[in-house]
C-alpha cells in the first residue's frame, strides 16, 4: 500500500497514539493522590513497514500503542513490606509500653513507690505514740491506700493484657478479610491477563493490600504465570502447605483462627477453645480441642500468641494440613500455632509477655509486704498460727457479723497484688494493731499485760522494714512467710538476706527497666520510621506521579496530536488537488 492514502493512515495512527498517550497521562494526573497508585506509561512502537519492490526499500506505516505498563520496582516492594513488618512490631510494643508507664505513673505523688513510703512513715509515726488511736488510724488508712493502689494497678495491667488479646482477635479477622480480597483480585488479574490485557489498576489494588497486610507479619510473594501470585508468611512454623493465597484457584489454602480460652483440666490436659477465622459473632464458629502433653511454658506461649493455622474455613489443622475435628485430643506437637517473628502480631504477643512479667513483679512486691509485715505484726513464722494477720487475701477472706476474720478463709500464700487487702477486723478497730514487744504471745493486743502502753518495739520493727534486705526476686507461687520473712530469735525482726534488696529498691528497679524498655521501643520506632520513609521515598520516585512530569508529557503529546492532525489536513489538501484538479 502506498500513496496519499498510506500517508493518511500514518497520520491517523499518529493521532491514535497521541490520543492514547494523553489518556494515560490524564489517568496519572487524576490519580496523583490515590493511595497505592503506580504511574503508568503508554509504550509506543512502530507499525510493521511494507516493502516497495524496486524502490528505496521498506517504508514505515506509522505507530501504535503496544502496551500500557505500570512503573513498579519489585525489589523496593520487597523492602517496603519487610520493613513495614518490623515497624508494625516496634510500633505496637511502643504503644503498649507507653500505656504501662501511664499505669505505673512513676514517679508521682500517687504512685506505688510514694504510697509505700507513706505506709512505712505512718508506722514510724505510730512508734512515737503507739497508744494513739489517731496514729493507728493513719496506719490503717495508709495501708488501705497502698493496697487499693496495688489492686488497681494489677487490674489495669490485666485489662491492658486483655486489650492486647482483643487486638489479636481483631487482627485475625482483618487479616483473613484482606486475604480473601487479595485472592479475589488475584483471580481477576489472571483472567484479564489471559484475555490479553494489562490489569494495572487491579494490580495496584492488590499491592496496596499486600503492603497493609505486611504490617501484621512478614510475607513472601511468589510470582506466577499471568501476573498471579502465591502468598505465604515468612514464618511457616512447620506447615507443609502454608500458602494463604494461591494462583491455582482450585487448590486449598490456609487461614487463621483465634484462641479465646485455654483451661487446664483435672487430668493435667488443656482444653483450648478457639473461633474459626476469629469470628466470635456466632457460636457455630466456636471449636474446642484437647492438648494432652503440653508444658506450662508451651501453654504460656500459646496464650500470648493466640493464633492458629486453619484450613480455608478456619478449622484448626495439623502440619500436614489434616483437619482437627471439634473436640479431638491431640499432642501439642501436632498443633500449629502461628508465631511470626515480626509484625504487629509479634508485637502483641511479646507485649503480653512483658505485661505478665510486670504483673509478676507487682505480685512479688505485694507478697513481700504481706509476708514480712504479717510475720512481724504477729511474731509468728507460720501463717496458720497467726490469729490476727495484718494483710489478708481480700478475694477469699470472709468475716462474721462482728467483722471478725474467719481464719480458715484467708489463703495468705495466694496473696497477690490483685487481692492484697488490710484485715477489715483491724480496719474497723485500729486498737487491734500490734505494736508491743510481747504482743506475739497474745491473740489480741488488749490481752497483753506484760508491756506498757508506750511499748513500740513491734511498730519500730515494721517501720524498719523499709530498709530490710528481702529476697523478693525469688518469690513465686510456692513462697511462704517462712521462706521470705524468716524471723530472728526475738520474733520481732525479719532477718536480712545479703542477696536480697529493699522493697522500694526492687520496685524502682522495675520502673527503671520499664523506662529503658519504653525508650528503646520509641527509639526503634523512630529509626524504623526513618528507614521506611527513605525506602518509600525511593519507591515514590519510581512509581509516584509527578505532576510536573505529567504536565510536560501532556504538552508533548498535545503537540504530537496537533502535528499528526496537520499531516492529515495536508493529505486532505493534496487529495483535493488530485481529485478536483483533474476536472479542470
Amino acid at each position: 500500500m502506498s500513496g496519499l492514502f498510506a500517508t493518511l493512515n500514518i497520520g491517523k495512527s499518529g493521532l491514535y497514539t497521541a490520543q492514547k498517550s494523553i489518556d494515560v497521562t490524564s489517568h496519572n494526573i487524576s490519580n496523583a493522590n490515590t493511595e497505592g497508585y503506580s504511574k503508568q506509561r503508554a509504550n509506543a512502537v512502530t507499525n510493521a513497514p511494507y516493502t516497495v519492490v524496486g524502490s528505496a526499500g521498506q517504508v514505515g506505516t506509522g505507530s501504535q500503542i503496544q502496551s500500557i505498563e505500570r512503573i513498579r520496582d519489585s525489589f523496593l516492594d520487597y523492602q517496603v513490606r519487610n520493613q513495614t513488618a518490623v515497624l508494625g512490631q516496634y510500633d505496637t510494643r511502643s504503644s503498649y509500653l507507653s500505656q504501662i508507664e501511664g499505669i505505673l505513673n512513676e514517679p508521682s505523688d500517687t504512685g506505688i513507690s510514694t504510697l509505700m513510703g507513706k505506709f512505712f512513715d505512718s508506722w514510724q509515726e505510730l512508734s512515737k505514740q503507739p497508744q494513739s488511736s489517731n496514729n493507728r488510724t493513719v496506719v490503717a488508712q495508709q495501708t488501705l491506700a497502698l493496697t487499693d493502689a496495688l489492686n488497681n494497678t494489677y487490674r489495669r495491667f490485666d485489662d491492658l493484657q486483655k486489650d492486647a488479646q482483643s487486638m489479636i482477635q481483631n487482627s485475625v479477622i482483618d487479616i483473613n478479610s484482606s486475604l480473601d480480597q487479595i485472592n479475589e483480585l488475584n483471580q481477576e488479574i489472571m483472567s484479564v491477563k489471559v484475555s490479553g490485557n494489562q490489569p494495572n489498576d487491579l494490580m495496584d489494588k492488590r499491592d496496596l493490600l499486600l503492603d497493609k497486610l505486611s504490617s501484621n507479619f512478614n510475607i513472601v510473594v511468589d510470582k506466577k504465570n499471568f501476573e498471579g501470585i502465591d502468598l505465604r508468611p515468612t514464618d511457616t512454623t512447620g506447615m507443609i502447605s502454608p500458602n494463604l493465597v494461591q494462583a491455582d484457584g482450585n487448590s486449598d489454602y490456609t487461614r487463621f483462627s483465634y484462641i479465646n480460652n485455654i483451661e487446664k483440666q483435672s487430668d493435667g490436659s488443656y482444653k483450648v477453645t478457639y473461633y474459626a477465622l476469629g469470628n466470635m459473632a456466632s457460636d457455630k464458629n466456636k471449636k474446642t480441642l484437647i492438648l494432652e502433653d503440653a508444658t506450662e511454658d508451651q501453654i504460656n506461649q500459646l496464650q500470648q500468641g493466640r493464633v492458629l493455622w486453619g484450613d480455608k474455613n478456619g478449622i484448626a489443622i495439623k502440619g500436614d494440613g489434616a483437619e482437627i475435628n471439634d473436640g479431638d485430643t491431640i499432642k501439642f506437637s501436632q498443633l500449629r500455632a502461628f508465631t511470626p517473628q515480626s509484625g504487629s502480631l509479634k508485637g502483641n504477643s511479646s507485649i503480653q509477655e512483658d505485661i505478665g512479667k510486670y504483673k509478676e513483679q507487682l505480685n512479688n512486691v505485694a507478697k513481700a509486704i504481706a509476708f514480712t509485715v504479717n510475720a512481724i505484726h504477729s511474731g509468728k513464722q507460720d501463717a496458720a498460727d497467726d490469729k490476727l494477720p495484718f494483710f489478708v487475701n481480700g478475694k477469699t477472706a470472709t468475716y462474721n457479723d462482728a467483722s471478725e476474720l474467719d481464719l480458715s478463709s484467708n489463703n495468705e500464700n495466694e496473696i497477690t497484688a490483685e487481692n492484697i487487702s488490710i484485715n477489715k477486723e483491724i480496719l474497723s478497730d485500729v486498737m487491734k494493731i500490734k505494736t508491743k514487744t510481747h504482743d506475739d504471745q497474745y491473740d489480741l493486743p488488749s490481752q497483753n499485760t506484760q508491756d506498757g502502753d508506750k511499748d513500740n518495739a513491734r511498730a519500730v520493727a515494721i517501720a524498719q522494714l523499709r530498709n530490710g534486705l528481702i529476697k523478693i526476686q525469688n518469690i513465686d507461687s510456692t513462697s511462704t512467710r517462712a521462706t521470705i520473712a524468716p524471723l530472728d530469735s526475738s520474733n520481732l525482726n525479719v532477718k536480712n538476706d545479703i542477696n536480697g534488696t529493699t522493697l522500694d529498691g526492687y520496685f524502682k528497679d522495675t520502673v527503671d527497666r520499664l523506662g529503658i524498655q519504653a525508650q528503646e521501643a520509641k527509639r526503634n520506632v523512630d529509626n524504623q520510621t526513618y528507614l521506611l520513609d527513605d525506602i518509600n521515598n525511593s519507591k515514590e520516585s519510581v512509581s509516584g506521579v509527578s505532576l510536573d512530569e505529567e504536565m510536560a508529557n501532556l504538552v508533548q503529546f498535545q503537540h504530537a496530536y496537533g502535528a499528526n492532525a496537520k499531516v492529515i489536513s495536508t493529505v486532505d489538501q493534496l487529495l483535493d488537488v488530485v481529485v478536483n484538479g483533474l476536472k479542470k
